[in-house]
């Protein structure tokens, strides 16, 4: 079979990308072909269908002025071009299989009108919340929020929930009416959440309930052996590793080593609150903490399996973060925040920790307990690697997929 896959970055660009460069070789390994439909960015893995991406969208540009910015607007919401390019793409290749993942405000959904006239199954991915939420992550001037429930998508606007901007949550508000009432997304054949969590979300909003499916991701845990073997040094220390923004909670690990002076964490990533973290680090004196921007996938890996424990402490509807699945890989207790899909993975007192999300004071109790004691940490990283090679593994996904696509 020729399968589309679908996504708006072909290069590593966070966990979305990471199921796409897994689920590709996976249908590679079954002897499938994968056909890219992306945008064009010179960090792409190079392909032979790059001439069909369609052009990088520039958000900068509705700063520099007003028709320049009204028409990247336009083209984030409704995008002509990725409808003639993927019609350029289909009458030189059949495709048999179309699977989308993040295309919202960039290929946008208007694809799915070409796919279905073609009568191309397809499946959907979810990595975010998009068709629920025009902010993608129910997060609301830093708070969970659930007021756009029943297409109420107007709250986008008056909570400029999207960057606090008012003109950003109008065009994410307006996508959100314009792909509900076009209805394109009944051209689907199934959406597949990534965790029950997920998945009890949309069900809730009464999206599409009778095409959703719930199916754990799988992973090649290839480069999980590989950093195994890793010698680790005598620095005892651990570790949060995210984005540096406020969804994912890196404020509220700091705020919990106030009461650790004697605790060494390491901070892998970047992000738009790294410099008000720093910040935060010498104003309270915070010596025991390391920020390492960001590292590769292998460094990264690394650096976990020298650590005690991973923490992970989002403040948002998590969907299901690699993070904390390859750090239960390599055998660590994840410390996690009771949210989103956390849960499923992390198992209070038997594969982690859980806290309420954004109590620094619960978080750092819970950081002393595991901390301090050595054999549970090992028989819940035991537990961790068990729990989640039975939840996230790539036989198991490709069987669920097979039950969508029985021809697969």
């Amino acid at each position: 079979m020729n399968i589309l896959v679908v996504n708006w970055t072909w290069y590593p660009s966070g966990g979305d990308f990471t199921y796409v460069e897994n689920i590709c070789r996976l249908y590679e390994q079954h002897g499938h072909q994968v056909i890219p439909f992306s945008m064009k960015d010179d960090r792409n893995t190079p392909t032979a269908y790059d001439e069909y991406f369609i052009e990088n969208i520039d958000y900068k540009k509705v700063k520099r002025s007003f028709v320049s910015g009204l028409q990247v607007v336009m083209k984030s919401i409704y995008s002509f071009e990725a409808q003639r390019n993927l019609e350029r793409l289909l009458s030189v290749v059949k495709i048999d299989m179309a699977h989308i993942n993040v295309i919202h405000h960039y290929i946008t959904p208007t694809i799915l009108k070409i796919l279905k006239e073609k009568n191309i199954p397809i499946i959907w991915t979810f990595h975010e919340y998009t068709p629920l939420c025009p902010d993608s992550t129910f997060i609301s001037q830093g708070l969970v929020c659930e007021k756009c429930y029943g297409g109420a998508f107007y709250n986008c606007i008056t909570h400029t929930c999207k960057k606090g901007s008012v003109l950003a949550s109008a065009v994410a508000a307006l996508e959100n009416y314009v792909h509900s009432y076009l209805n394109y997304y009944a051209y689907v054949d199934h959406y597949v959440c990534t965790s029950v969590f997920m998945y009890e979300k949309f069900k809730s909003f009464n999206f599409c309930k009778d095409k959703l499916v719930q199916l754990y991701h799988g992973y090649d845990y290839t480069e999980i052996e590989t950093a195994r073997l890793t010698p680790r040094t005598e620095q005892k220390y651990i570790v949060f590793v995210g984005r540096l923004e406020k969804i994912k909670g890196a404020h509220t690990v700091l705020k919990a080593m106030l009461s650790h002076p004697e605790i060494q964490l390491k901070i892998i990533g970047d992000g738009t609150q790294e410099e008000e973290l720093k910040a935060f680090k010498i104003q309270h004196h915070l010596h025991q903490v390391s920020f390492l921007g960001k590292k590769s996938k292998q460094e990264t890996l690394q650096i976990v399996n020298g650590a005690e424990f991973l923490v992970c402490a989002s403040e948002w509807y998590e969907v299901l973060g690699f993070t904390v699945v390859e750090a239960m890989a390599l055998s660590k207790p994840v410390i996690g925040s009771a949210i989103g899909a956390i849960p499923e993975m992390v198992i209070d007192n038997h594969t982690g920790l859980l806290f309420e999300p954004g109590n620094a004071e619960q978080l750092a109790e819970k950081i002393k307990l595991l901390y301090e004691n050595e054999d549970q940490i090992l028989e819940m990283g035991k537990n961790a690697q068990l729990h989640i090679n039975q939840l996230i593994n790539n036989e198991k996904h490709y069987r669920g997929l097979q039950k969508l696509i029985p021809w697969l």
